[in-house]
């Protein structure tokens, strides 16, 4: 009978074990992902850092300023490198995480602190960048001056996961390899830069933008420090009752919709016109261009005025019949572009004068940017073949050199420069025009072989001319 029991017992255990399968794995994959109960999560003495990097004086205000002035000149020389380098050493995280930490832990005072210290960094930040591109002559917008002045919902992401990855490594002991790549991923000093610079050129679309965008940034930082600091269930400062502790969710939540709804309607309009403008070239890729004998000179997809147009050239013309059947298939679900006109513009149309002025219009102010465009090229071509010199020298290093020299201390001065040469039979080049004024015209012909020499050696030529007179 016992023998029995004990079979059953042991028949059973592989039916409970297959049941616990299902349980066992979630166990598994939470412990996994879930870094709530790890051993080197210390609350106390996250807090204790985070608090450390909220207060803006002195060292911090000095780094800040420096860090400033790197990622201006970065943004300013159009070099990605060393906007990277600025974030690395700037120190705005503290106050962003203090208010994320204040807001998480109810801890009101350290909030109005945080917050103290914020705007301080912020106006120091957006007066020493104002200050730089005000001293500055170079005030020209550069690719990563206009990539910090339109904020995408995209922007909102980076942040918020840039963030969530930074107070999670704060959460541990050891952060040093997560830190930099925070600073890099959530770029809070660019758009900082970029408010200064609109200050400073009196943009005020580039200042709003990228303030804007810092904002974003900010707010989103925030907003992840006190999800993981909720999750992890630091110790609270003070226990507010559940009005006001409602109250403060509440008023959160409208700041972040007020301050979301811009950047979402942005997001969404780019998004859109992204969709329209590789739907219309898709459309004329597969449906115009595959028209035999015509060439498609110039096709424009205007989002806002809904209308895909395209000019066409070439021995063959599409008939209005055709365009109508294209309009619809335009039109149709299998490139939804709804509402969208689709004109064309060809070779018995130009002649026969039977297209728009609407769309003539176009066309001219198409082309005519087009010529504006190239006339500029032009010019800046002219001005960079102008300024062009096979001779590029060092006149300070020059002399530097001469000065070394006992025999050629009686020069009063030295110059070089390139010039244009053309003899009597009408052939030009290039020569190198130096001239040297020596404090005695005895010294002339005592010194002259030597100092061509030198000019031999140093200068790397045999094509020059020299012209040496006394003061």
């Amino acid at each position: 009978m016992e023998s029995n029991k004990k079979d059953q017992e042991t028949a059973k255990q592989p039916k409970e074990e297959i049941k616990n399968i299902p349980s066992t794995i979630w166990k598994f994959i939470i412990s996994i992902f879930s870094f709530s109960n790890d051993s080197s999560v210390n609350p106390v003495e996250v807090i204790d850092n985070i608090k450390k990097d909220i207060e803006f004086k002195g060292y911090n205000v000095w780094v800040l300023m420096c860090s400033i002035v790197i990622a201006s000149i970065g943004l300013n020389v159009n070099s990605i490198a060393v906007v990277i380098g600025a974030m690395l050493i700037s120190p705005l995280m503290g106050p962003i995480r203090g208010i994320g930490l204040s807001v998480g832990t109810n801890n009101f005072k350290l909030l109005i602190y945080s917050l103290i210290n914020f705007g301080i960094a912020t106006i120091v930040s957006i007066l020493v960048s104002f200050l730089y591109f005000r001293i500055m002559p170079f005030k020209d917008a550069t690719t990563e001056i206009l990539a910090r002045t339109e904020p995408l919902i995209l922007d909102v992401l980076i942040a918020f996961f840039g963030g969530l990855a930074g107070i999670i490594a704060a959460s541990r002991s050891d952060n040093s390899t997560v830190v930099p790549g925070v600073a890099i991923a959530t770029a809070l000093m660019p758009p900082l830069c970029v408010t200064g610079y609109g200050l400073a050129t009196g943009n005020w679309d580039y200042t709003f933008g990228a303030f804007y965008l810092f904002l974003l940034n900010s707010l989103f930082i925030c907003l992840s420090t006190i999800v993981v600091v909720r999750y992890l269930k630091f110790p609270l400062a003070t226990y507010v009752n559940k009005k006001k502790e409602r109250n403060i969710k509440i008023y959160i939540s409208i700041i972040l919709i007020i301050i979301l709804v811009p950047s979402g309607m942005k997001f969404m309009e780019v998004f859109n016109k992204s969709v329209f403008t590789n739907t219309a070239g898709l459309f004329v890729k597969e449906r115009v261009s595959t028209i035999p004998k015509i060439k498609i000179l110039d096709t424009d997809f205007d989002y806002d005025a809904r209308t895909v147009s395209v000019v066409l050239v070439g021995s063959n013309t599409i008939s209005v019949s055709r365009i109508e059947e294209l309009q619809g298939i335009l039109n149709s679900e299998d490139y939804g572009l709804d509402n969208t006109s689709f004109v064309v513009i060809q070779n018995d149309e130009i002649e026969n004068n039977t297209f728009t002025m609407d769309d003539y219009r176009m066309l001219v102010k198409e082309w005519e940017q087009k010529i504006i465009d190239r006339d500029k090229e032009i010019i800046k071509l002219k001005e960079d073949y102008s300024k062009k010199t096979d001779f590029n020298y060092d006149l300070t290093s020059v002399n530097k050199k001469l000065k070394l020299i006992n025999e050629f201390k009686p020069l009063e001065s030295f110059a070089a420069s390139k010039a244009y040469r053309v003899d009597m039979t009408g052939n030009q080049d290039t020569t190198l025009m130096i001239v040297v004024n020596w404090s005695d015209s005895a010294l002339i012909e005592t010194r002259s072989k030597k100092l061509k020499n030198w000019i031999e050696i140093n200068f790397e030529t045999n094509n020059y001319e020299i012209i040496e007179k006394t003061k």
